[in-house]
């Protein structure tokens, strides 16, 4: 952490009440109904097999309540709920289910590697790495790098829908072995989660049908990919590397819809989270106030869309950590640029974010 982080961070904790930084118990208890959404909804649509144009509607609804479900699972695995233990297990698997993501692998994974070294070069897991990687990996490397937005091939279209699960598995599979942030992971307790998950769904697809494998099953979990990834891709992807540890300048945080931020627990305020990752998001919006006084026009959150679109923009592979490379056409787009471009464009809507310095 940089002493500019670290200072910042101390003087927003003086600035707020205390108990916004103790956890808030009850903060769980909202899995239960949401849950209970999803279940009756997924039932309905097995038993009853409504038309088409009505299940294709309510499947969508079911998979954009997954997306929250896993904004709410994501708070309550950072500690803004409960303590580590059974409970937190138990929501963190109900929470990541759809994705077949183990929370035994969600610890090391985002919690600490990611957490600990976001896109930090070698370290975060969750970036196409540097064009070194790139011409070490191989042809794994190429294919990803081919399927992630900006890249121009028809295949960056799934992205979105398919990312998050396909992602889950790579790092369990491919780049936990290599980082040294999952050295004490138990890989087989996270291989025997992800089979059992994996078994659950292909046995309520079984039980649904062709039919009901698809409304409940297939089509949520496509859209709750989506859901997560329009954020997950603005979150990092559009900020340079860095060699150490430096949230300010490789985190942004975006402004969406109010109805949305509430529906997904505040996602887009995504500096605020890396700045007090154990916050109940409920009060990110006071942190986003207490940055924006504090930083003034240096802090930047441009609109979900518009940084939609240049994620779609930009090359995903990094060279000399400040400069998106596009690796089969030799394309290349400096972050600042593009972060500049973000500054220019959202005049008005600017109302906070990262990626400041």
């Amino acid at each position: 952490m940089t002493e500019s982080e670290n200072a910042l961070r101390e003087k927003i904790r003086a600035q707020l009440p205390p108990e916004l930084f103790a956890p808030q118990p009850m903060w769980c208890l909202l899995v239960i109904p949401v849950v209970a959404l999803i279940a009756a909804a997924s039932v309905m649509l097995a038993r009853f097999s409504p038309p088409w144009h009505l299940g294709i509607p309510c499947s969508i609804l079911i998979g954009f309540m997954y997306g929250s479900l896993t904004f709410l699972g994501h708070d309550i695995a950072h500690g803004a709920s409960v303590r580590p233990g059974r409970l937190r297990n138990l929501v963190t698997y109900v929470c990541f289910a759809i994705y077949c993501v183990s929370p035994h692998l969600w610890q090391f994974w985002h919690n600490r590697a990611h957490h600990g070294q976001s896109n930090v070069e070698g370290r975060d897991p969750d970036n196409f790495g540097t064009l070194q990687e790139f011409e070490r990996d191989g042809w794994w490397s190429r294919l990803m790098v081919r399927f992630a937005p900006g890249s121009g091939y028809c295949a960056s279209a799934l992205y979105l829908c398919l990312f998050f699960t396909i992602q889950g598995q790579s790092v369990l599979l491919s780049k936990s072995k290599r980082l040294p942030d999952f050295s004490s992971m138990r890989r087989r307790r996270a291989i025997i989660d992800t089979l059992a998950l994996a078994g659950f769904w292909v046995g309520v697809g079984v039980l649904a049908g062709p039919r009901g494998a698809v409304l409940v099953v297939v089509l949520p979990m496509l859209v709750s990919n989506f859901v997560v990834m329009s954020y997950i891709v603005t979150n990092h992807m559009l900020c340079p590397m860095a060699r150490s540890r430096d949230t300010l300048n490789t985190t942004l945080s975006v402004t969406t819809h109010k109805i949305l931020d509430i529906a997904h627990f505040h996602f887009s305020h995504h500096l605020e989270h890396h700045l007090f990752p154990a916050m109940c998001s409920r009060y990110y919006p006071l942190v986003r106030r207490r940055l924006r006084d504090n930083l003034g026009e240096r802090y930047l959150a441009p609109s979900h869309w518009r940084a939609l679109l240049d994620v779609a923009r930009t090359p995903r592979v990094y060279d000399r950590l400040q400069v998106l490379v596009d690796p089969f056409s030799g394309r290349r787009v400096e972050t600042a640029t593009v972060l500049a471009k973000l500054r220019r464009s959202a005049g008005s809507e600017v109302d906070g974010g990262g990626c400041s310095f």
